[in-house]
C-alpha cells in the first residue's frame, strides 16, 4: 500500500492565545482588570473586598472630605497613602486617572518587595515591573515572572497600613496588638484568618498550587458579620437573687480574633447589654462599653474619624478593649420586685457610627398657581 500522509494543524491553546493578547505595564502599575483576565476567581473575590472599595467606600469619602476641608491638599498624601497606595508612586493625588480608583490594587500588593515600618510616611518598598511577588514558590506564567516573597505570608505586610501612630499617639495598633498576642507566638499570621485557603483556580483552568487551594482575597474584617460573630463568645455564668435585688454575671471572651476587640479606628466600640424583664412589666437594662477613647490637648474627646486620623489627638484617655483569648467578666445588679419571675438576656453589639455620604433630595416649591376649569 502507498504511504498515507497525515497533515496536522496545531492550534494554539485558548488560554495561551488569550495570554498572548495581555500586555502589562512594565514601567508602572497594571490595572487589576488586566489581572482578572487570567486570575478570574481571585479577581472576583478581591472585587468584593474593602480593599477594592477603599476609595469608593462612602464612609471613607465622607471622612476624607472632612479632613481635606480642615487640612487641605496635605490630606491627600496622608489618606491616599493607604486607601489609594499607587498614588505614592504616580503622585496622582487628585485621582485624575482610573488606577487610583481601584483602591488597594492587585499590582500594588504584588509589586511590594518589602515594607519599612521605620518610615511611616512611606513604608512601601516597591519594585514595579514584570516580576509579581507572592507566596507561590514557582509558576509557569507567560505574561509575567513569578518571585517567591516571604513578606506576603507575614503580618508585616499588613502593618504598613494597619499600624498608625501620629505624633506617637497609638491611634491604630492592630499589628502591635497581634504581635503581643499568643497568635504571634504560635506563628498564626493575619492571613490565616483574613485570607483563609479554599479550593479554587489560581488562574483559568489552573488549580491552586497548594493541593488545589488558593488564598481568599475578599479579606473580610470588621465589616464582615461572619468575622464579627466568630470573634466573641458570650455566656451568662450566674444569676443570684437576694431580697429585692438580682446579680447577673456575664462572661465575654475574645475567642477568635488575633488582636484586641474592637480594633482599627478608635470610633468603633463594643457595647455589652444585660437586660432583665419582669413578667409583662418593667424592663431593666445596663451596659458596658469597650472602646479606645482619644482626647486632644484641650481635654476633648475626638469623635470624628477625620480628626483622629489627622493626628489631632494628644493622648489615650481610656482603652478597655478585650485582648486575644481574654475573658472579661462583668457583674450587673438590678433592683427588682420580690417574688417575681424574671427573664435575663445578655448580648453584645459592634457599634460604629460614621458619617456617610448619601444622596439627599432638596426640593423647594418656588411658586404655585391653580385654576378651576369648567366645561
Amino acid at each position: 500500500m502507498g504511504a498515507v500522509l497525515f497533515s496536522v494543524l496545531l492550534l494554539p491553546h485558548p488560554i495561551a492565545a488569550e495570554q498572548d493578547k495581555i500586555t502589562l505595564n512594565e514601567k508602572g502599575f497594571t490595572s487589576s482588570q488586566v489581572c482578572g483576565k487570567c486570575h478570574t476567581q481571585i479577581y472576583q473575590s478581591w472585587k468584593e473586598s474593602m480593599h477594592a472599595g477603599s476609595v469608593t467606600d462612602p464612609v471613607f469619602q465622607a471622612s476624607y472630605m472632612m479632613a481635606y476641608f480642615k487640612k487641605g491638599p496635605a490630606t491627600a498624601k496622608l489618606c491616599l497613602r493607604c486607601h489609594a497606595p499607587t498614588s505614592v508612586m504616580t503622585k496622582d493625588y487628585d485621582l485624575t486617572h482610573e488606577l487610583p480608583g481601584e483602591g488597594i490594587t492587585c499590582d500594588f500588593c504584588h509589586s511590594l518587595k518589602d515594607v519599612n515600618l521605620d518610615n511611616p510616611d512611606n513604608p512601601f518598598v516597591l519594585d514595579v515591573g514584570k516580576v509579581k511577588r507572592g507566596p507561590n514558590i514557582k509558576g509557569d506564567v507567560k505574561v509575567h515572572d513569578v518571585e517567591y516573597s516571604q513578606l506576603h505570608s507575614s503580618a508585616r505586610i499588613c502593618a504598613s497600613c494597619h499600624e498608625y501612630r501620629p505624633n506617637g499617639v497609638p491611634v491604630m495598633t492592630t499589628y502591635s496588638e497581634w504581635k503581643e498576642s499568643i497568635y504571634a507566638e504560635q506563628g498564626t499570621n493575619c492571613q490565616y484568618c483574613h485570607m483563609p485557603e479554599s479550593m479554587g483556580e489560581i488562574s483559568k483552568n489552573v488549580p491552586g498550587p497548594r493541593e488545589g487551594k488558593i488564598f481568599n482575597h475578599n479579606l473580610a474584617g470588621g465589616h464582615s458579620v461572619i468575622q464579627l460573630k466568630k470573634a466573641l463568645a458570650l455566656k451568662i455564668t450566674g444569676v443570684t437573687r437576694q431580697e429585692d435585688r438580682m446579680t447577673v454575671k456575664v462572661d465575654l471572651t475574645n475567642q477568635g480574633s488575633g488582636h484586641r476587640v474592637p480594633t482599627g479606628i478608635p470610633t468603633r466600640k463594643l457595647v455589652l447589654y444585660c437586660e432583665v424583664k419582669v413578667g409583662e412589666g418593667k424592663v431593666y437594662r445596663e451596659q458596658v462599653v469597650y472602646e479606645k477613647a482619644i482626647f486632644n490637648s484641650q481635654g476633648q474627646e475626638l469623635v470624628h474619624d477625620s480628626d483622629i486620623m489627622l493626628g489631632l489627638g494628644s493622648f489615650v484617655a481610656k482603652d478597655n478593649r478585650i485582648y486575644p483569648k481574654e475573658t472579661r467578666q462583668e457583674t450587673f445588679t438590678f433592683f427588682i420586685p420580690k417574688g417575681k419571675e424574671a427573664l435575663v438576656t445578655a448580648w453584645v453589639d459592634y457599634l460604629y457610627q460614621p458619617v456617610i455620604l448619601q444622596p439627599t433630595e432638596m426640593r423647594v416649591e418656588m411658586n404655585l398657581d391653580s385654576v378651576i376649569s369648567t366645561p
